[in-house]
This record gives C-alpha cells, structure tokens and sequence, in this order.
C-alpha cells in the first residue's frame, strides 16, 4: 500500500526539464525567424527605396543656372535737406511784422524778409555813427594842413636835416586823425550792419519746417526764429559694410542708384556724390551719400523725412546663380531636386538680394543648371524621393 502511493513522485523532475527544454526551443526557433526577417528586409529596402523615386512627395522647382549679374547693392537711410539752419536774430528789438510766408510748410526764397524788428535805436545809433566820421575827416584835414605848414616853416627856416621831433612837422597828429577817421569809419559799418540785421532774410532758397516767433515778441540777439530747409538738394546717407563697398563701381560717380519708397513703391534717381572715408566707431560701417537735386520738384516730390530704400547697381559678376528669396532656408541652405528626383542640398553664401531675389555662388554641380525648390519646408531631408514639378 505505502509503495503504490509513493510511486508518482520520480515522474515530477523529468516533467519540469521536459517543459525548459520545449520553452528554450521556441526561443531559438523566435530568434532565428526574427533575424531571417530583418535580414529580408534589409535586402527589400533598396528596391523600396527605388519604387518610391517616382512616388515621392511633389516639389516645386524652378531651373536655374550660372550667370552673369550685376551685383544689386541694398542700404536703407532716410531723406535729408543738403542745408538745415536754425534761423536767429543777430540783434535785439521787438517784432513789429512777419512775413505772411513764415508758416511751415511755406517755400521762400533767398533775400526774402521774414521778420522787421523796431529799428529806430539802430537809426540813431547809426546817425550818431555818421556825425562821428565826419568830425574825424574834419579833424584830419586840419591836421594835415597844419602839418603841411609846419613843413613849409621848416624849411623857410633854413635849418638843415629832419627836425629831432616828429611833433615839429606833426607827423603823430596827423597819423592820430587817421586812425580816428579809421575807428569812426569802422563804427559806421558797424552801425549799418546792426541796422540791417533788424531785417530778418532768408539765407537761400527754403521750406519752413517750424517757427518760433509771434507779432508784437520782443527778441534778443541769439533768438531763434524759424527752422528752414534747402531746397536745392537733398541727401540719403547710407551705411555699407566691407563686402558691400568691394561690390560698388569705379568711379562712384557712375553707380546707377535708385531711392524706392517700399510703402508706396515711388522710385527717385540719385547720383552717388561722396564718402565719409572713414569707418563708424559703433557700427564699424562705412558711410557713402546719395543726392538728389531739386526734390520737392521731382515728380512725386521727395520730402525730407521720408525713409527709403537704395538700391545700386554695382560691378557685374560671373558665376552667379538667382534664385527665389524663399528658397534659401533660416539654416542658409538651398535645396534641389538631382538627376535621380532626390533632393539635395548645400549651404549657400548670399552675395547679395534682389527684389525677392537671392545671389548665391553654385555649388559645383551647377554647371549645367539646378532644379531649385522653391518652398523649402521642415520635412525635406538628403536623398528624400520627390515628384519635382515646375513653378513659375
């Protein structure tokens, strides 16, 4: 009895080796079915990859090669008159009329009286001025009679050589009456300048920006009294860097430069007339001037203020691809399409802009033309198959 009950134990170990054995079987078995796979598919992905060539995503291209430009030179700068003066009164007196021109905004012309000041304290003082010079010219001719006979007398008197004095022939006398005709002389011009000044002109041809003065003020010498412009030139001061100045023609004079209003899209011509020949100690930049004469008389007039853009035409370059401005990436790549449909790309140096226009140097597969994509987006990557199509 005992024995028949204690018979099924020994069965127990060979059960549990015979499950380990099944269980390391089916892990190998596992193990090689995943490897045949993986190396399958490393086989298949080639030909998935050319299957997909004439599949890929669709890309806008444009085609585009080397040639010769012109290089296109862009600053910006703002519109100011060749001459700006804080226009002052040089004397003091009280304004006694104002010229119906002297409103801002009103044009006036070189010589033109804009301000009287009372001038009667002028008048006298220039009479008394007067009175003055013709006392000394009295003065002078009798000092020069009376030396002319003391000479007379000297020599009646038969005394040889000069006499040990000048004061004998009167020669300090005479030299005291004119310096003194000189002095009253110099106190008339004086006196007429001061007198003239009590009329406020306009030093050249002008616009008044502002005025600060009103009828019946009283002035003092040093008072400002209008803000005027010139109106024969004005100027836009623009700064370029290095590579930009490499890129300007010989002589400067012969730039072809053109002002652009890029709000309203107005065009100026302007001529290149100088440079500052030095370099900007905050900016490192260097300054050249543009002009343009008789602004307000162009057609739209160029007024003073007036932020624009100048775009000059400079030396012509060789080698030179044109691309669209928004296909030259943040990261400065621009991508194409190769002779297989893949994109591609290179990391592109901007030589300069264009109106919505790049510059680019090619790289070296560009002898025979580009594929260009036009919009660029986060999803392209190298050797990427795509259906290129042509843009405008």
């Amino acid at each position: 009895m005992n024995d028949t009950l204690k018979q099924p134990a020994p069965h127990k170990p060979r059960n549990k080796k015979k499950t380990w054995l099944v269980f390391l079987g089916s892990a190998l078995i596992s193990l090689l079915v995943l490897g045949f796979v993986f190396q399958e598919g490393e086989k298949a992905a080639p030909d998935e990859r050319t299957d997909r060539a004439g599949t890929g995503m669709p890309v806008t291209v444009r085609t585009v090669s080397p040639n010769r430009h012109p290089a296109l030179i862009t600053a910006l700068g703002e519109v100011t008159p060749l001459w700006q003066t804080a226009l002052k009164s040089q004397v003091n007196g009280r304004v006694i009329e104002l010229s119906s021109k002297l409103l801002p905004g009103n044009e006036v012309r070189q010589g033109e009286a804009l301000v009287q000041l009372e001038d009667s304290a002028y008048r006298q003082q220039l009479n008394e001025a007067r009175g003055r010079l013709a006392m000394a010219r009295v003065q002078l001719l009798r000092e020069e009679r009376e030396a002319s006979e003391a000479r007379a007398n000297w020599k009646r008197s038969g005394i040889e050589g000069e006499p040990e004095s000048d004061l004998v022939l009167r020669v300090p006398q005479v030299e005291a009456a004119r310096a003194e005709v000189a002095s009253a002389e110099s106190a008339v011009e004086h006196a007429r300048t001061q007198l003239e000044q009590t009329t406020i002109l306009a030093p050249y041809d002008g616009l008044i920006v502002e005025r600060f003065v009103n009828p019946g003020a009283s002035l003092f010498a040093g008072d400002e009294v209008a803000h005027l412009v010139g109106l024969d030139a004005a100027e836009v001061a623009v700064q370029l860097d290095a590579e930009q100045w490499s890129l300007l023609p010989r002589p400067l004079e012969s730039a072809t430069i053109e002002l652009v209003d890029p709000e309203r899209d107005l065009r100026w011509r302007a001529s290149a007339v100088r440079d500052s020949r030095r370099l900007g100690s905050a900016t490192r930049l260097r300054t050249l001037y543009l002009r343009v004469e008789r602004p307000l008389a162009q057609s739209p007039p160029l007024l003073p203020g007036t932020f624009v853009r100048a775009e000059i035409t400079g030396k012509s370059l060789e080698n030179v691809l044109l691309v669209p401005e928004g296909a030259l990436t943040k990261q400065g790549l621009i991508w194409y399409v190769d002779g297989q449909d893949r994109l591609r790309a290179w990391l592109a140096k901007a030589l300069f802009w264009g109106e919505g226009s790049v510059y680019v140097a090619p790289p070296q597969e560009a002898a025979n033309g580009l594929r260009i994509a036009i919009a660029p987006h986060a999803g392209f990557t190298r050797g990427l198959a795509v259906q290129p199509r042509q843009g405008e």
